[in-house]
């Protein structure tokens, strides 16, 4: 499970860099080149409110985990608090959402999802103390495996009612966090690879490219080919880069073994099945390796018996994959 928790050498910095006036021709222009306190009326802001959203990737868990450093509201004055300053917060992700997908023109299967509120919870009473100029707080997130990975969700909070004699400043009373479900093998790889078709010479050659894995499960992913625009399976066909038909291959992993299952079917209805040995005679371990974050996979159909490459038939058409995970996406 990931948690990012933000430094209190950030927080430091957060608050010199967020210090600025309610009227502040550089907050309305989302710019940070003005700063005069002093000739405007103190107050309050979210200083990611200044964006239209905040992302942050959830991992696909049962567990809960913790979003800190998000929530988090800066003391818009020139000097620290002189007393506690209370702040309260209102939830208005219905509201927010609406209005994102609205200006963003996203509807159906684009449109951004509110998080349900059954999965999370944030308090919506905070404390700037005497003496300081920011406070946060966490959204904490309890199970995330009924959220489709495909959607983006959100969070959205208003800053409602602040006292001391502060002002809610209106270009940062909003904050809107658009969340995507990822777990822990989502993101980008460099795939090293080597494909086999009767019709192709043999030895099989190798290859390289660039690949993403998507979420598709709480272990699984699904292969995407930027190079390609589309979910498949880069194969080296006739001396080039290329795609083999609609092989879209999902890796399973199994959590207590790292064991490796490619269990997905192309749009043909065609089912994958691993192969045994891969290219060489010895049996094949297919695997996640969490030290190097790599897969090691060889799958194929219409896997036969006999043939010059690990036991497969002359029908077999068959990957054998080394993907390197290089970041996140």
């Amino acid at each position: 499970m990931k948690k990012i928790i933000l430094s209190s050498l950030f927080i430091a910095g957060m608050a010199v860099a967020f210090t600025g006036c309610l009227k502040d021709k550089g907050f309305e222009n989302n710019e940070y080149g003005i700063n005069d306190p002093d000739s405007q009326p103190p107050g309050v802001g979210f200083p990611f409110g200044s964006r239209a959203k905040t992302d942050f990737g959830l991992d696909v868990s049962a567990s809960p985990q913790s979003v800190s450093g998000l929530v988090y509201v800066n003391l818009e004055a020139g000097t620290p608090a002189k007393a506690d300053v209370n702040v309260t917060m209102t939830n208005n992700t219905t509201s927010l959402v609406a209005a994102y997908n609205t200006a963003n023109g996203l509807t159906g299967s684009s449109a951004v999802l509110a998080l349900p509120t059954a999965i999370y919870s944030v308090p919506l009473s905070l404390v700037i103390p005497s003496g300081g100029r920011n406070v946060q707080t966490s959204i904490n997130v309890t199970n995330t495996t009924a959220l489709d990975p495909n959607r983006a969700y959100a969070v959205g909070l208003t800053i409602s009612n602040v006292d001391g004699g502060y002002k809610i400043a209106n270009n940062l009373k909003n904050l809107l966090i658009v969340f995507n479900i990822k777990n822990q093998y989502d993101g980008k790889y460099n795939l090293r690879g080597r494909f086999h078709h009767p019709s192709l010479s043999n030895p099989p050659v190798a290859f390289s490219t660039v690949i993403e894995m998507h979420t598709s499960g709480p272990s699984s992913v699904l292969m995407y080919s930027p190079v390609f625009g589309e979910y498949c399976s880069p194969a080296n066909l006739g001396g080039s880069l290329n795609r083999f038909g609609a092989q879209a291959p999902q890796f399973t992993v199994n959590t207590a073994t790292n064991a490796v299952t490619v269990n997905n079917t192309d749009v043909t209805g065609v089912v994958y099945a691993m192969s045994a040995t891969g290219f060489g005679a010895a049996p094949y371990n297919h695997r996640w390796d969490p030290a190097s974050k790599t897969f090691f996979v060889s799958w194929g159909y219409n896997l036969g018996a006999g043939g010059a490459y690990g036991g497969n038939g002359s029908a077999s058409r068959m990957w054998e994959d080394t993907c390197i995970r290089t970041g996140p996406r």
